[in-house]
């Protein structure tokens, strides 16, 4: 499992570092359709991490919440992503 956990950060550490050295357009770029991961402040709670994440998935953005939530609940992992995808995400 701790493998799995592993190549989940080495591939998203490798798309940022291609995403910084292309110009900003990232692997993203490649995929059909072209959507990009954004915050969305105006139907977010505090930064628009989840409503940007819930529009780009597709997915309703309460239970992405729930998710947060519930990844903070475990050892503040959740808080700690948070951030990172806060500090990742453009607006």
């Amino acid at each position: 499992m701790l493998w799995l956990i592993r190549l989940g950060a080495y591939m998203l550490s490798g798309a940022v570092i291609w995403s910084f050295l292309h110009d900003g357009t990232g692997p993203v770029a490649y995929f059909p359709g072209g959507r990009h991961l954004v915050l969305d402040p105006d139907n977010g709670m505090v930064f628009g991490v989840c409503a940007g994440l819930g529009k780009y998935t597709g997915f309703d953005t309460t239970f992405i919440r729930l998710g947060w939530v519930l990844a903070c609940l475990y050892r503040g992992v959740g808080v700690a992503l948070y951030l990172l995808a806060f500090l990742l995400m453009p607006l």
